[in-house]
């Protein structure tokens, strides 16, 4: 997938927004989102990210940048899960307006694009040591303040929250993947005494459940019952499974992702950014 800026969108006449009724109109230009159009999201320095995809122009172009940035600011800032994100992006002309996407004949997001982005920064991290969306977050720190001046309505965060959840996401979305896809190799061999109080990852509703539906409070909790359960997995495997592909993957991301306390609890990793 190659990177392709997203330049501001030209307005039509066939764009939606000024196809409105003078009434709707009012509304979107007095609520929050006329401030976020004109201050967040022109902030975006969408170049940042471009080290995550390809550059090579033959291949498909990437979702744009800024506004899935921007979307991810308004998923904290209204605490929404994903799926409540993208339903207000597709059905709320304010979510649009402060996106810049009412220009567009399709909204340019899907069910799985926070995810596949999430992953990338995640794997981007890993191996240069780089929290892209940390650092444009500390970069619109001033943008924020002044955003929050002018709509002292709108739940101030900390610049940094953006990233930080995006973060827990992130671990969550491949802790969860690891050990479901560990639970699903160990039920095809008939060996179901290992799985109890796990039988839920067998579940193709459930990765829906644990993670998209989620709210940002919730996602804490949910990753450490996670983690524990990942942990628990491999102890009581022992090294019976040691050669599967799965087996192997869990333990790496359970190295790579988790620490012992000095209380002996296993807890996600807190891990600084490597220097530049």
């Amino acid at each position: 997938m190659a990177f392709k800026p997203n330049e501001y969108q030209q307005i039509t006449m066939e764009d939606r927004f000024l196809n409105l009724d003078e009434r709707t109109k009012k509304f979107v230009l007095n609520s929050w989102a006329k401030g976020f159009a004109e201050i967040i999201f022109p902030a975006i320095n969408e170049k940042r990210f471009s080290v995550l995809y390809s550059d090579n122009p033959a291949s498909r172009p990437n979702s744009p940048v800024n506004a899935i940035i921007g979307a991810l600011i308004l998923k904290e800032m209204f605490n929404l899960t994903d799926d409540e994100l993208l339903a207000s992006i597709l059905c709320d002309v304010r979510f649009q307006y402060a996106l810049h996407t009412t220009s567009f004949k399709s909204q340019p997001f899907s069910d799985r694009t926070f995810s596949r982005f999430r992953e990338r920064l995640y794997l981007y991290n890993l191996e240069t040591g780089r929290d892209l969306l940390h650092e444009e977050m500390e970069a619109m720190a001033n943008v924020f303040v002044k955003y929050f001046d002018i709509n002292p309505s709108v739940k101030r965060m900390d610049s940094i929250m953006v990233s930080s959840s995006c973060k827990k996401m992130s671990r969550l979305e491949i802790l969860y993947t690891c050990v479901a896809n560990m639970v699903k190799a160990v039920y095809k061999t008939g060996e179901y005494e290992h799985l109890k109080n796990m039988e839920h990852y067998l579940d193709e509703d459930d990765r829906n459940k644990t993670i998209y539906h989620r709210k940002n409070e919730e996602i804490t909790k949910r990753l450490q019952e996670i983690i524990e359960d990942a942990y628990t997995l491999t102890k009581e495997l022992g090294e019976a499974y040691a050669e599967l592909p799965e087996y192997q993957l869990l333990q790496r991301v359970l190295k790579e992702q988790t620490e012992i306390t000095e209380e002996g609890k296993i807890v996600p990793v807190k891990r600084k950014n490597k220097p530049r």
